[in-house]
């Protein structure tokens, strides 16, 4: 699989409400595991110096791998110690999308946030470096969330399982 077959569409499609096509739990979570590698890169590039790294970086990899995203950093919900990753949206926005309930969109939010934790350690042990390498693990956290070989349920419970296994892989 190359960059470009990564996503068949952008990330952020998968955190809107109920238009679209439905999508299969595969699709949904490599769609979010894209998302928030954009959210959490857009943190790690924001509290960076400026001028630091310079070349390309970890977040113009990305975009290339998984398309773009509208997400930017808002210090102002840093300030008020917010949902800085928006990530209570976006477990609102898949469980609706998926026609999940109100339990399952709160376990599904506790996986996005054990992924997001797992992508910042990640992402951030290694700003500053090459591009390539700050992603790579994003990289197969994205493939863990889309294989064909791991048996998980549909809807909302089948993504719950694939974040689950993305995380597990940023924890190898």
């Amino acid at each position: 699989m190359n960059a470009i077959d990564r996503l068949s569409s952008p990330p952020i499609a998968a955190a809107g409400g109920t238009s679209g096509a439905p999508l299969s739990a595969a699709d949904m979570a490599r769609q979010t595991v894209g998302e928030i590698g954009h959210r959490v890169l857009a943190w790690v590039g924001a509290s960076q110096p400026a001028g630091q790294g310079g070349g390309d970086t970890g977040s113009a990899v990305w975009s290339r791998s998984v398309g773009t995203s509208d997400f930017r950093p808002d210090a102002g919900e840093l300030d008020r110690r917010g949902d800085v990753y928006g990530l209570r949206d976006l477990a609102a926005g898949i469980s609706d999308r998926m026609g999940g309930t109100p339990t399952q969109e709160g376990e599904l939010r506790r996986a996005l946030e054990d992924f997001t934790r797992a992508s910042v350690v990640q992402v951030a042990g290694l700003a500053g470096g090459d591009a390539g390498r700050q992603v790579e693990g994003l990289h197969q956290a994205l493939d863990a969330a889309g294989d064909t070989h791991l048996n998980s349920a549909g809807g909302v419970d089948g993504v719950i399982l694939r974040l689950e296994a993305a995380t597990r892989q940023l924890n190898v």
